[in-house]
């Protein structure tokens, strides 16, 4: 695949724009700080940004403790209940992508872990969440703890 040819530009930036503000932004930033339930929120999301949530699993694997911990650290900092992994399609950056940032500030707020679809993937057996292969391999080169042998789309108890 040729970065150059414009039909590759022209998805990257069609995937890029998927979550960028729309001109309408501000005011409906000022509805999701009026809605008073997470499933208010969610509905809203789904009519702003179509397929950005994927799915939600309970728990990290056993395989990667340190990721529960963390997690469970940052409810008990915020002082809320842990609640689910959410797999969503993207989290972009930048001044053009505050309110994707914004819903994924209210699950989190709420006790979810708000995590990319690209990032992490469910056991193919327990359906707990696992790093995906390009995160195991990001997770070893920056020295985190990743289960021996290899990464695997299955816990290792599984």
């Amino acid at each position: 695949m040729d970065i150059q040819d414009p039909d590759f530009i022209s998805k990257l930036r069609d995937y890029t724009d998927k979550y960028k503000n729309p001109p309408n932004s501000k005011e409906i930033s000022t509805e999701l700080r009026n809605i008073p339930t997470l499933g208010g929120i969610k509905a809203l999301v789904d009519v702003v940004f179509p397929q950005w949530f994927i799915t939600t699993i309970p728990s990290y694997s056993i395989d990667y403790p340190q990721l529960q911990w963390n997690w469970m650290a940052c409810c008990k900092k915020i002082g809320c209940p842990k609640a689910q992994i959410m797999i969503v399609e993207e989290i972009e950056q930048g001044d053009d992508h505050t309110l994707i940032r914004e819903f994924a500030e209210c699950f989190t707020a709420a006790g979810f872990s708000v995590r990319r679809k690209m990032e992490f993937i469910p056991c193919s057996v327990c359906s707990s969440a696992l790093p995906s292969q390009h995160m195991y391999t990001h997770m070893k080169n920056i020295n985190m703890p990743v289960v021996e042998g290899g990464w695997s789309s299955k816990c290792t108890a599984c």
